[in-house]
């Protein structure tokens, strides 16, 4: 492809708009009715074959969905809101860094939330599958007394009463990471079957 031709330049431009326009509507939130939940057909801007007027068919288009989309669906699935997603965001961010693969606390803990998978009983594939286990979390937070005493249930996911300053920082860091898009880390089977 050559990326000096005008046509093309007027195509990647176009593709890379749409793959930013996207992404900020999906970290942001668009209204129900209109949500845009992946980049499911980039095939807005047309590629030409090199000096034909013959455009040419994508060999792969890629999806991409953020993590405050998903948690956004995983939220609203039960009943919650925006504040919920980016509290579990900023839980996500402060124990793997977006990171499926974390492994902490010496093995124990794994995945997006670092469950402790034998003592809470869930696979090692839960943990690290965004979904599944934004909902064990989300279970974990209702069974701390989540969203009436929401302090307390972000607490308890990291100990009860171990005041040790982790759900100040957790909601901060929802706060700060809501409107830079993370993309879902995918697992590597080979680790995910341990």
């Amino acid at each position: 492809m050559d990326f000096n031709s005008p046509k093309n330049k007027i195509a990647v431009l176009t593709l890379a708009a749409l793959i930013v326009l996207v992404s900020a509507d999906r970290a942001l939130g668009a209204p129900e009715n209109g949500r845009i939940s992946v980049i499911s057909a980039a095939q807005a801007a047309v590629v030409y074959a090199p000096g034909t007027a013959e455009p040419v068919e994508p060999k792969q288009v890629k999806t991409f969905e953020t993590v405050q989309g998903k948690l956004l669906d995983v939220c609203q699935s039960r009943g919650y809101d925006e504040d919920c997603a980016r509290t579990m965001l900023g839980m996500l961010w402060k124990e793997s860094l977006n990171d499926a693969q974390a492994i902490g606390d010496g093995g124990q803990a794994r995945g997006y939330f670092q469950i402790w998978y034998r003592l809470h009983n869930i696979s090692i594939d839960c943990a690290e599958d965004l979904e599944c286990s934004a909902n064990w979390t989300l279970d974990y937070l209702e069974s701390n007394g989540y969203p009436h005493d929401k302090v307390w249930a972000v607490q308890c996911h990291n100990g009860c009463n171990i005041w040790n300053g982790y759900w100040q920082s957790a909601l901060r860091w929802g706060d700060r990471k809501w409107n830079t898009p993370l993309f879902i880390d995918q697992p590597n089977s080979a680790l995910a079957s341990n």
